[in-house]
């Protein structure tokens, strides 16, 4: 019986109350800001001009985010509020998943080079909270991207798995 209420309770606090509360962690994907800083578009600019291709592009835009932002198990607990920040204004350091995954999805496209329709925001409900990552699709294939999971040692093309 104990271990029923555990259920109850993390799935209408965890999965339900979060997915609520957290900004870009919602049911829907959150849409992208009509307005970028300029640094920003500098920089997609940058690596748009460096790259042959979507998949060099997702892959530069991907090792842009991971080398500038980190995720931790620790701090996504005891430094909650830095998912309520603007993932476009945040200096570098830790970044919460939904923070990463929104600002490597805003780079994707407003480079051009990706569609919304290109992108889906994937949520794993039992990752020790709740963990999202992104599926892009680059030509005919959808690649699992996972910027947060890095520190871990999850290359692009892969995702964290259960408690990662």
């Amino acid at each position: 019986m104990a271990f029923l209420w555990i259920v109850v309770t993390y799935f209408l606090l965890i999965w339900i109350a979060l997915r609520l509360l957290v900004p870009n962690l919602g049911f829907r994907k959150e849409p992208l800001g009509a307005v970028v800083p300029e640094s920003l578009m500098d920089t997609i600019s940058k690596i748009d001009g460096e790259s042959v291709d979507k998949h060099d592009f997702l892959r530069r835009c991907y090792e842009h985010v991971t080398k500038k932002y980190y995720g931790s198990r620790v701090k996504t607990v005891t430094h909650f509020w830095t998912a309520f920040k603007n993932p476009v204004n945040q200096s570098p350091g830790f970044m919460p998943c939904t923070n990463q995954n929104y600002l490597l999805r805003l780079m994707l496209v407003k480079s051009g080079r990706f569609q919304e329709s290109d992108i889906k925001v994937k949520v794993i409900p039992l990752n020790l909270f709740v963990h999202q990552y992104l599926r892009v699709r680059v030509g005919g294939e959808w690649i699992d991207v996972d910027p947060w999971s890095s520190f871990i040692g999850v290359p692009l093309g892969k995702k964290s798995a259960f408690i990662g």
